[in-house]
């Protein structure tokens, strides 16, 4: 009989309006949704003043907690899953690369193993944010991690990552980008636009070849100017690709997410945290490569003010994604739930509160603070012991 856990009269935050009910996990899945369940052997969860939605997926994150994913140290990960859920976190994406072209192989070779790992949350897979990315967007990145487009580079990554690739962070305007597009989606990963100077038509040229998301939109690509709308303009017009917004508030104004999401909708939005290790600690500085960054607000920044990544955590972006976007919780969920998990290739099983899905619920107390956080069945996070009993 596989374990159980009962999580009693919580308001459940459905696509159709909330709702009050319990849920019934059995082993890693929900096995019901409704009033009044009862099951003699389960863990009890009081969720009551509770609201419940799908645990947070998140595509983009380098690390949290003080565990890095700029290593090939496994702990890293370990560490990060067990950190992640007391965010509302129960899936991610590793997203990383190596110091040069070996280092990247080496990186995915040792972390391979980490992938589906089943305590705490869940590594779904790499997101490789790069090395095939402009030189003249390449943000903190240094100039020995890039390489220009390259299949062949890419199928040896692929190879290294046990075929555990799911995103790779592109610039399409590159000689040989639209050709490893081809190669990228052949594998049956997600080609993303990102670290870009493309010009509008060569980024639609992306879009028609098979790029079907977006990284950190706004952030390290060639600006909206009236004259020439770039990579932005591009991405907001085309209907088949979602985007990424980092709503730290320090990446981008409120504003122009506000404005973004207007045009994106409910559907294509990604909330993405682009978290470094320093994220969720009490540490103010930090070492990225050879440089150190500092803590300014939300964001790490090194010397020269380049934005290195975010320090907010992706439950402190879940309430600002109501506050700037001016959506409901329901939709906040689904930005940073349900669509993130598409782009990872596991609507299937997360971002949805459903039956037969991963019981990856996270629980949110009246000001949506996370009061706890179940993954895959387990009590993963949990504020206050005393709500469990059983």
């Amino acid at each position: 009989m596989p374990n159980r856990l009962l999580i009693k009269d919580g308001i459940l935050a459905l696509p159709g309006g909330p709702i009050r009910a319990d849920i019934l996990c059995e082993g890693h899945r929900v096995a019901a949704m409704g009033r009044d369940l009862a099951a003699d052997d389960a863990r009890v969860l009081n969720a009551n003043g509770l609201t419940l939605g799908p645990g947070f997926v998140d595509v983009h994150v380098h690390g949290g907690g003080g565990f890095s994913f700029f290593s090939s140290d496994r702990e890293n990960v370990t560490g990060y899953s067990q950190w992640a859920p007391r965010n509302g976190v129960t899936s991610y994406l590793i997203s990383t690369i190596g110091r040069d072209d070996d280092d990247t192989a080496r990186r995915l070779t040792a972390l391979a193993p980490t992938i589906g790992t089943r305590s705490g949350a869940e590594p779904l897979g790499f997101h490789l944010e790069g090395p095939f990315l402009n030189p003249d967007r390449r943000g903190a990145f240094y100039p020995s991690m890039l390489l220009p487009p390259s299949p062949a580079a890419f199928v040896r990554y692929q190879e290294a990552a046990r075929g555990l690739i799911r995103q790779v962070t592109l610039a399409p305007e590159l000689e040989g980008a639209l050709e490893l597009v081809a190669t990228v989606l052949a594998t049956g990963a997600t080609a993303a636009m990102g670290h870009t100077d493309a010009t509008t038509p060569q980024a639609a040229a992306g879009f028609r070849a098979g790029i079907r998301h977006v990284t950190h939109l706004f952030n390290a690509m060639r600006p909206l100017h009236q004259r020439e709308g770039g990579p932005i303009a591009a991405a907001l017009l085309e209907e088949r690709a979602t985007c990424e917004l980092i709503c730290d508030g320090a990446h981008v104004a409120p504003e122009a997410l506000r404005l973004a999401y207007r045009l994106l909708g409910a559907g294509r939005t990604v909330v993405v945290t682009d978290n470094l290790e320093i994220a969720g600690t009490d540490e103010m500085t930090a070492t990225f490569g050879d440089d150190p960054v500092k803590v300014e607000g939300f964001r790490a920044v090194r010397r020269d003010g380049t934005i290195v990544g975010s320090v907010a955590t992706m439950d402190e972006h879940f309430r600002n994604v109501l506050a700037f976007l001016e959506v409901d919780v329901s939709t906040a969920f689904r930005l940073c739930a349900t669509n993130p998990a598409r782009v990872a290739g596991v609507e299937n099983r997360k971002g949805a509160l459903a039956h037969e899905m991963d019981a990856d619920i996270v629980l949110l107390d009246r000001q949506l603070q996370v009061e706890a956080t179940v993954c895959r069945g387990e009590i993963a996070f949990i504020r206050d012991p005393g709500r469990c009993t059983g």
